[in-house]
């Protein structure tokens, strides 16, 4: 099982670049799920339609696996993964003895937000705010 990781900032820019290739795969893994299955051809040979509704599915599985192994890749990484549709991820960190998440969305160049565990995307400050807390 996996535990909480905890990322210093320092931590979780230096490991970004490679969340951030993580993240435009597993984004285009979704954008192939969302176009496979708009595509429907019918056929007037049932045997002929039924080879292609297994080839399809053949296809949708993979992509299906390639995506959830890349989740994983991610939360093995310590990253917890918010909505990977838009790739909105959070690093667990500390602020004193609480927990709070770094936020991070793609394609942002960089980790400039956090926010406490109970608040979401719309409560994000920005890190300035934690260089300033630990120096108080």
């Amino acid at each position: 099982m996996t535990e909480k990781i905890y990322f210093t900032l320092e931590e979780a820019i230096e490991i970004l670049p490679k969340v951030k290739i993580l993240l435009e795969k597993l984004l285009k893994i979704q954008a192939k799920l969302n176009l496979h299955s708009q595509i429907q051809v019918e056929y007037d040979d049932e045997f002929l339609e039924n080879v292609e509704i297994i080839r399809n599915e053949l296809v949708e599985s993979k992509h299906i696996y390639e995506f959830f192994k890349i989740l994983n890749e991610l939360t093995e990484l310590g990253i917890f993964v918010k909505d990977p549709s838009t790739g909105l991820i959070d690093f667990y960190s500390k602020l004193g003895d609480e927990d709070i998440f770094l936020c991070y969305k793609y394609p942002e160049k960089t980790i400039s937000f956090w926010h406490g565990v109970d608040e979401g995307f719309i409560g994000r400050r920005d890190v300035k705010s934690l260089k300033e807390t630990s120096n108080e």
